[in-house]
C-alpha cells in the first residue's frame, strides 16, 4: 500500500491518501492511528471489501440532531462493520461512551455491527511497526518458488531470525524472502514482538 502524507487540514489532524491495489481503491484518512489500523486490514485480508469514510448519517443524542460519518466500512463475510479508530483517552470519553452506545442501536436497526478501535486493537506491543514494515511488500507477488525451495531443503519447520537467514544463504535465497513471505502468511510470527527477536514457523 502506497501513502503519502497530505496538507494538514487543521492544528490537530494530519490528512493522508493511501492506495492498494489489492482493494483496487484509494482511501482518505485523517490520522496515524487510522492509517496503521487501514493497514492492519490490508494484511489480513480478510475482509472482503474497505471502505474510508462511506457515508454520514443523521442521529439524534440528547434530543438533540447529530451527523455521524463513519471511518470505515467493512465487509467480511457478508457482514457490514462500521468502524471507529480513536486513541484510547478519546474512547473512553463520557460523551463518546454515549455517541458510541447510541451508534450501535442506530446501526444495528439497519443490520450493521458498531465497533471502535483503539491503539490497543492497532499498535499491540511491535505490531504495528512490523506491518508498516511489511506494507510495501504486500502487493508483491507471494514468493512461492522460493517457498517451495526451502520446504524441500530441509525438515526444519521453525526458526529465529538468525537461523533462517542461514538457512536461506545455503539455498541462495535474497533475504528479502522473509519479508515477502511474512507479508504473505508464508511464515508465520508473531508480529507484536520486535523484528529482530522474530521466531518463525512455516
Amino acid at each position: 500500500m502506497k501513502q503519502r502524507k497530505l496538507v494538514k487540514q487543521s492544528p490537530i489532524r494530519s490528512s493522508y491518501l493511501a492506495y492498494s491495489s489489492y482493494y483496487g481503491r484509494v482511501y482518505a484518512v485523517e490520522s496515524a492511528l487510522e492509517l496503521d489500523y487501514l493497514s492492519l486490514i490490508r494484511f489480513e485480508k480478510t475482509a472482503e471489501s474497505v471502505e474510508s469514510q462511506p457515508f454520514s448519517v443523521q442521529f439524534h443524542l440528547a434530543g438533540r440532531p447529530r451527523r455521524y460519518t463513519p471511518d470505515f466500512l467493512i465487509v467480511e463475510n457478508g457482514v457490514e462493520y462500521v468502524d471507529e479508530v480513536k486513541t484510547r483517552s478519546a474512547a473512553n470519553n463520557p460523551e463518546f461512551l454515549q455517541k458510541a452506545k447510541k451508534l450501535s442501536r442506530f446501526f444495528r436497526e439497519r443490520g450493521q455491527i458498531f465497533r471502535v478501535f483503539t491503539e490497543d486493537h492497532i499498535r499491540p506491543g511491535n505490531q504495528a511497526q512490523n506491518i508498516r514494515f511489511l506494507t510495501p511488500v504486500l502487493d508483491l507477488p507471494p514468493p512461492i518458488p522460493e517457498f517451495e525451495t526451502l520446504l524441500n531443503a530441509t525438515d526444519q519447520r521453525s526458526a529465529s531470525l538468525t537461523e533462517l537467514r542461514r538457512l536461506l544463504d545455503a539455498q541462495a535465497i535474497d533475504p528479502s524472502f522473509i519479508r515477502r513471505a511474512v507479508a504473505h502468511k508464508l511464515l508465520r510470527c508473531e508480529l507484536a514482538k520486535p523484528w529482530a527477536g522474530l521466531n518463525f514457523t512455516w
